[in-house]
């Protein structure tokens, strides 16, 4: 069966073309002057385009912001809510009962009484068991951000019916029942986290759904009843039986007796099915095994390394892939879970980026970060060779080691789309406190956590931000670099730059030789009477702040809410010009980081309010205006840059 993915989703939801979301998209297009969809298929189109514009990573308009804003809509539907009182009680309730239940099974009826013993001292019954249901809900969280960061990434590979089709399917997917070789249903307050993501096994969903039968692979009498089977359930379009399916028929095995290996080179627009031939059945879970290798080879060249088959003498085991867009690596995977690296694996990759000189040199700092976590992994767990059993050895870390662990100057990069799991895992084991001393160089008499702890001879504050801080941090200790409203996730940066001594041309041009994309909103603030810019060069220190360090509440707050918090805490809206400098002089942006000057709103195209946004997208630094209405609201990921405030006074 061959799908067409016009009417593949009207088909599998009626309900779709005519609900408010698609109405959104439709009168989004009319208000833009273009012709009104008339057909179900085309009011779905639309609301696809729309999407599309938010996902696509290769889009040079996506807009990174309302990415974060549907994925937090997505994670906060989809989850447990831990955070509502009825659904937490519910929830601890159902654990309680579900323990409960096995003591009585497996014959542990003393522990029943004990147990309620204890959920009464510990505040009432099942207020043990909140915690737990938390655990779960973060679970969750990191599970479905998984699925939903792998299908923005990979959107080249996928079209925006199916990412939708599969994104709304998982949230009616429970956990993997084994016995049956399926999914569970997911109910409102199901604690299982969302299924494994297998990009192999997704693969293989997306062609069975839009090319048809997977013909090369279910020939003959023997597999029949298979056959039918996808045919029912591909016709069903069955995202969470096809998915179960896909999973037990691209499971294989994959030899990793031998590391001897060789690269193979598959050339831009060659066969295809020769390379999706070589990894069939591997186990890798690369997507390019079922579906994606004709998009691949689309774009650039293909290299896999495979190891030799002990058994054959061949090299038919795929470790690592590398994939090429043009002359630029776009990706490196590995087989381990995520696609991480093998340690193993490493020397051969080393070998082959040389091949690539400073092209590959983003890829080397993943290598040495992966070489460097492997062995603060070996140096902190010891493995017992009979039963494999790890333990942890509680190792004395030096401060390079420690800075590195914590991720201080740079994040811990790696090949794989997860976080590598062993910094959690190591971590865990270790005791940031005692950690911080070694790391800040302090005793702990110098870390304050709380405003009135802060002396002349504080190094570092890791507490919240309370009335005043910044202006006391300036009078008791002025070169004070470590600032945490927690450790090491809270971290707050002080950024000095140059301002002034440059007229509104003068930066425009500059803007222009650092190759910088600069917006029409952003040119029309420059333009503006209100932009101003001081004749004598100075230094001014800024302070990039999330609205979750502003409000630890969580929650959404309005423009003049978050000027308001700031001005308490010491700090004060920057000059106009701020931004266009602050634009040049910080070239090392993060990709997909999002910066927002908090100034006095300047007005740019449209006639609204606007701050200047400094970005990273795909198509280079970018510097843009952004609407900033005093009441326009903004969610708690959001980052504002203040200047710090200068002291009227050097009294205490």
């Amino acid at each position: 069966m061959k799908e067409n993915p016009e009417k593949f989703l009207p088909e599998k939801y009626p309900e779709l073309p005519g609900s408010k979301p698609v109405e959104r998209a439709v009168q989004k297009k009319l208000r833009a002057g273009e012709k009104g969809p008339q057909t179900k298929e085309a009011r779905v189109e639309a609301y696809m385009e729309r999407i599309e514009k938010i996902l696509s990573s290769g889009n040079k308009i996506s807009d990174e912001r309302g990415w974060e804003l549907l994925k937090n809509k997505l994670i906060k539907e989809f989850t447990i809510d831990a955070d509502d009182p009825d659904s937490l009680a519910k929830i601890a309730y159902a654990l309680y009962e579900s323990e409960k239940k096995i003591a009585i099974e497996q014959g542990r009826g003393a522990e029943i009484e004990q147990l309620e013993r204890e959920t009464e001292r510990q505040g009432g019954p099942f207020r043990r068991y909140k915690q737990s249901v938390r655990e779960k809900q973060q679970v969750q969280k990191e599970t479905l951000t998984e699925w939903l960061n792998y299908l923005k990434t990979n959107d080249a590979e996928y079209p925006m019916w199916f990412r939708y089709f599969t994104v709304r399917n998982l949230q009616k997917m429970g956990a993997w029942e084994k016995a049956k070789g399926e999914y569970s249903k997911r109910a409102p307050l199901t604690i299982a986290p969302f299924p494994e993501l297998n990009p192999e096994a997704l693969g293989f969903v997306y062609k069975a759904l839009s090319s048809g039968l997977h013909k090369e692979d279910l020939t003959g009498e023997e597999n029949k009843e298979k056959r039918q089977k996808l045919e029912q359930l591909t016709a069903r379009k069955d995202f969470a039986k096809l998915y179960a399916f896909a999973q037990l028929e691209t499971a294989g095995q994959l030899n990793k007796e031998s590391l001897k290996g060789k690269w193979i080179k598959y050339h831009q627009r060659s066969n295809p099915h020769l390379l999706e031939q070589a990894l069939r059945k591997k186990n890798t879970h690369w997507c390019t095994a079922e579906g994606s290798a004709p998009a691949h080879l689309q774009r650039g060249d293909f290299y896999a390394y495979y190891t030799q088959n002990p058994k054959t003498g061949q090299y038919t085991e795929p470790r690592i892939a590398i994939r090429m867009a043009g002359e630029q690596i776009t990706e490196i995977r590995g087989i381990e879970a995520g696609q991480e690296l093998e340690v193993a694996m490493a020397p051969a990759l080393e070998e082959k980026l040389k091949e690539f000189g400073p092209k590959a040199d983003a890829y080397r700092k993943k290598a040495a970060d992966m070489k460097k976590m492997t062995e603060l992994d070996n140096k902190s767990f010891g493995k017992d060779k009979k039963t494999g059993e790890e333990t942890y050895l509680n190792p004395k870390l030096t401060k390079e080691e420690l800075e590195f662990l914590y991720e201080i100057n740079s994040p811990i990069e790696g090949f794989g789309y997860r976080k590598d799991p062993r910094i959690k895992e190591l971590r865990s084991q270790r005791n940031p406190e005692k950690d911080m001393l070694i790391i800040f160089e302090a005793t702990p008499d110098q870390i304050a956590k709380n405003f009135q702890e802060i002396n002349e001879n504080t190094k570092a504050y890791v507490g919240p931000l309370q009335e005043g801080i910044f202006e006391r941090i300036q009078r008791l200790t002025p070169n004070l670099e470590h600032i945490y409203t927690s450790f090491p996730e809270g971290r707050i940066k002080r950024e000095t730059i140059e301002i002034g001594g440059k007229s509104e041309k003068e930066l425009e041009q500059d803007l222009e030789k650092a190759k910088i994309n600069v917006f029409p909103s952003a040119r029309d603030m420059m333009r503006n009477k209100d932009f101003t810019v001081s004749q004598n060069k100075e230094k001014t220190d800024l302070i990039p702040l999330k609205v979750r360090d502003l409000f630890p509440d969580n929650k959404v707050h309005a423009t003049k809410e978050i000027y308001q918090r700031a001005q308490e805490l010491g700090l004060e809206l920057c000059p106009a010009e701020v931004g266009p400098n602050y634009r040049l002089q910080y070239q090392d942006q993060p990709l997909n980081e999002w910066l927002y000057i908090a100034m006095k709103q300047i007005t740019a195209r449209g006639g609204g309010q606007h701050v200047f946004e400094l970005g990273h997208g795909v198509d280079g630094l970018r510097l843009l205006g952004r609407w900033a209405h005093p009441s326009s609201e903004w969610y708690p990921f959001y980052s504002f840059v203040f200047r710090l405030r200068k002291l009227k006074s050097s009294k205490t």
